[in-house]
């Protein structure tokens, strides 16, 4: 993830390593570092998401959230003013992540591998 505005042509290292970890080669040869990762433990492959502007969202505002296809687990980053990096486990869904969507309105979608569209929402 880099900063709005920031020019092309950042090498994260693909496919020299898999975020800090080596994968083929050397993986001190001078990549931009990842802001987050996790293990294999956790996941087999990351889905890219959304950064949340969704106003039913609140608790999530300028949150990025992704997720993984095989665990189902979607998690969220996020810079507070600090400038350090939170990076945390949302919630679990048990579904194949294949995207992550917004509308018109901004709202936030999670889209399965078979298909189904669901709209994240807050819990009452």
């Amino acid at each position: 993830m880099l900063p709005a505005g920031t020019p092309g042509g950042a090498n994260f290292g693909w496919n020299v390593r898999e975020g800090l970890h080596a994968y083929a080669g050397d993986p001190t040869a001078g990549f931009v570092d990842p802001v987050a990762e996790y293990g294999h433990d956790e996941g087999c492959s990351v889905t890219g998401g959304k950064v949340v502007r969704d106003a039913a969202l609140p608790d999530w505002q300028g949150t990025y959230l992704y997720g993984d296809y095989c665990s189902g687990r979607v998690w969220g980053l996020r810079r507070p003013a600090n400038g350090t990096w939170l990076n945390g486990l949302l919630f679990e869904t048990g579904m194949s992540i294949s995207t992550f969507g917004e509308d018109a309105a901004g709202q936030v979608y999670l889209v399965d591998y078979a298909g189904a569209v669901y709209r994240l929402a807050p819990t009452e």
